[in-house]
């Protein structure tokens, strides 16, 4: 290939990342090996998921020590659930609500329980329970505004609705309890559907007592 006469190649050098983007980087390509390893997961093995070298690993974190504690506190991070709770279209109808409830919650207790596990349920890193802030009320209010147009539905309150539904969405997430048969999470929903409605037709009043 003959280039015009006058021609200047220029070659633009990519902008290097910054420190913070690169330990979000390295965090998030090594929560995988974390699920599958645990601690015994190579530094080596975390710089080729990453894409970087070995020395990068440790100028970003130190010691593996560090990037590990710092990769199971984001997993553990409950930000990304909630913003995803959130998400869930108010305007499906209840059954449907529930089920994408159900799906997410499962979804990440399933995470939960694979990292506790790969580090023999001692995950450094992980939050204390004693020292943490309580999440329910938040949860709580997240899941309020999600059924707030089918109250009138509910034969039990927010808060037990929000206890239901993580109890059946843990022990979905736990693989000897969903066995032989892997259900679904719209059979879940319909599950806690059925003893969280009141049990009348559409349309008609209801009358307690």
């Amino acid at each position: 290939m003959v280039l015009p006469e006058g021609f200047v190649e220029v070659r633009v050098r990519a902008r290097p990342m910054a420190p913070e983007d690169r330990r979000d980087a390295i965090i998030e390509a090594v929560i995988p090996l974390l699920l599958e390893h645990g601690r015994d997961v190579s530094t080596k093995r975390i710089a080729q998921a990453a894409g970087i070298a070995e020395g990068t690993v440790f100028r970003a974190f130190g010691d593996k020590e560090s990037l590990i504690r710092a990769a199971v506190a984001k997993h553990f991070d409950p930000l990304p659930l909630r913003t995803q709770l959130r998400g869930i279209d108010h305007e499906l109808p209840l059954e449907p609500k529930l089920a994408a409830v159900i799906g997410l919650l499962r979804d990440r207790m399933t995470g939960v329980i694979r990292l506790m596990a790969a580090f023999g349920g001692q995950a450094p890193g992980a939050p204390d329970p004693s020292t943490e802030r309580d999440p329910d009320e938040e949860w709580i209010d997240i899941l309020a505004e999600l059924v707030e147009r089918d109250r009138d539905r509910l034969a039990v309150g927010i808060p037990e609705l929000a206890f239901y539904l993580r109890l059946v969405a843990f022990g979905a997430a736990v693989p000897q309890f969903n066995a032989p048969h892997e259900f679904g999470s719209a059979e879940l929903a319909a599950f806690v559907a059925g003893g969280v409605l009141h049990h009348h037709p559409a349309g008609e009043p209801r009358t307690d007592g």
